[in-house]
């Protein structure tokens, strides 16, 4: 393939994945983790969760300049993470093709700009899309951080930017420290210090070290200990395994999985070609590395997709709720670049003619697998945002009272005048519930309030709100209830 070629090729796969993004941009707000960073455009403010510690503050700058702009707040949340991921497609390709060829170049862009999980976390007003990119941006700069110490500065400096756009990256982050060559570590640290210092020092400013330290110190403790979903908080082995294979398979490449089904033929022989080709690709990269027939190249990406994949899987697996499938976009990535290197084996070995069909093929098939999902985000608010809808369109706000789960700051953003709590524990919620029905309130309970199981004897379904599992993972399903007090006992006369 000539140079202007592959330019072309690579333009094209750029410009795919800015549409599939611009598809996917939701028309509302979806959780309460995009309110907590609609809040941040008005005010840097951690105390008040504008956003949340640990504040992604490079994220939240960004967010506030499109803002300042005259964007609407989604667009505004939103943007930062689609121009940043379509710099990424493109210079991943750049900076692959020396390391693996055109078609291995041309393959990690192609995953990065049309698997579902990049493109619907890159479209998200939420700092995930940002991260993701910047991460892609380090693994670049790693790279070309062999050439020079001035070039392994810069690369330490996109670290540090990724570390204060997504935090919780940090073993990500620290494994790409590992392939960066000795003579090139102490400029690459000097670099993420610079990168981390500018962000770090304004935020500590805006805060004070004490207030900082406070709201971190109680964060680490409720998100390891209490309502992080972390290992500690679901130890059940079982859950967590299918639950870790559900984000990376499923939500992160598109592929089949048990229990998820409702596909046509079309899409599903997709997804079964886009699983042949990821794990044919797989298949060659292995078979090279066991007989020792990986270039020095091909070597080097492997050892970086590794280097960061790895840790960040384990600390995904331990550390993170696994509900949410957003969690697992770093290890998408590194897969995205080891199949790239088992294409780049392929190439190698397979005449031009046989090559570009199958490499058509497989990027219809990503693309076809991707465009369902991107619709649907882009088309239909998130099931919480729909819960809010439906109770400001029929329930009257005064004398209704709501107890339901994160879906409480969607309410307080759009529907101020309606009351809607958040309960801690089922405990919580049920003595809550029995006080203000007592009282008179016409109360309704979602089923993403803590507890409500508990409350089922009472419960009459209203409306259910839901969408494809692969879509959002988390809170996919949402079911409003209103909730009917038990008939008072009347005493029984004595005869």
């Amino acid at each position: 393939m000539t140079p202007r070629a592959f330019a072309v090729a690579l333009a094209s796969l750029t410009g795919a994945g800015v549409v599939a993004r611009v598809l996917a941009l939701p028309r509302l707000l979806p959780d309460l983790d995009a309110v907590n960073f609609a809040r941040s455009l008005h005010g840097f403010d951690l105390a008040a969760q504008a956003p949340h510690f640990p504040g992604y503050p490079v994220y939240v700058a960004m967010a506030r300049l499109v803002s300042a702009a005259g964007a609407q707040e989604v667009v505004a949340l939103a943007l930062p993470g689609l121009v940043l991921g379509a710099v990424a497609i493109g210079a991943l390709g750049l900076v692959l093709r020396p390391y693996l060829g055109v078609f291995g170049a041309l393959a990690a862009s192609a995953l990065l700009a049309l698997l579902p999980l990049p493109v619907l976390f890159g479209a998200t007003p939420g700092s995930d899309g940002v991260g993701l990119a910047l991460l892609a941006l380090a693994a670049c700069a790693v790279l070309v951080g062999d050439s020079s110490p001035r070039a392994a500065v810069l690369a330490g400096v996109v670290t540090g930017l990724a570390l204060g756009a997504r935090p919780s990256f940090l073993p990500a982050l620290l494994g790409l420290a590992l392939v960066v060559p000795r003579g090139r570590r102490l400029a690459a640290l000097v670099g993420s210090g610079l990168g981390v210092g500018a962000w770090l020092l304004p935020m500590v400013a805006l805060t004070g070290p004490a207030e900082l330290l406070r709201i971190g110190s109680g964060f680490l403790r409720g998100h390891t200990g209490e309502w992080g979903g972390t290992v500690a908080v679901r130890p059940e082995l079982g859950w967590r395994l299918e639950n870790f294979g559900f984000d990376i398979v499923a939500a992160g490449l598109g592929l089949p999985w048990p229990g998820v089904g409702g596909d046509s033929a079309i899409l599903l022989a997709a997804r079964l070609l886009l699983a042949l080709g990821l794990a044919g690709a797989l298949v060659a990269l292995i078979r090279a590395a066991l007989r020792g027939t990986l270039s020095t190249s091909e070597r080097r990406v492997t050892l970086l997709a590794l280097a960061f994949g790895v840790p960040y899987g384990a600390w995904m697996f331990l550390g993170q709720n696994l509900l949410k499938a957003r969690h697992a976009l770093p290890v998408v990535l590194a897969l995205a670049l080891l199949v790239a290197v088992g294409v780049a084996v392929l190439a190698r070995t397979s005449p031009p003619r046989v090559l570009l069909p199958l490499a058509g093929a497989l990027t219809a098939a990503t693309a076809g697998v991707m465009l369902p999902v991107a619709l649907d985000q882009g088309r239909e608010p998130s099931p919480a945002a729909r819960l809010v809808s439906h109770v400001s369109r029929t329930l009257p706000p005064s004398g209704t009272l709501l107890f339901t789960g994160e879906e409480a700051r969607l309410f307080e953003h759009y529907v101020p005048h309606y009351r809607a709590g958040r309960p801690a524990t089922g405990e919580q919620l049920r003595r809550e519930v029995e006080r203000v029905a007592a009282a008179g309130a016409d109360v309704y309970v979602t089923s993403t309030a803590p507890g409500f199981e508990a409350l089922a004897a009472h419960l009459e379904p209203v409306s259910r709100f839901a969408c494809d599992r692969r879509v959002r993972s988390h809170a996919h399903d949402i079911v409003l209830f209103h909730y009917r007090p038990a008939p008072p006992v009347l005493p029984q006369k004595v005869l």
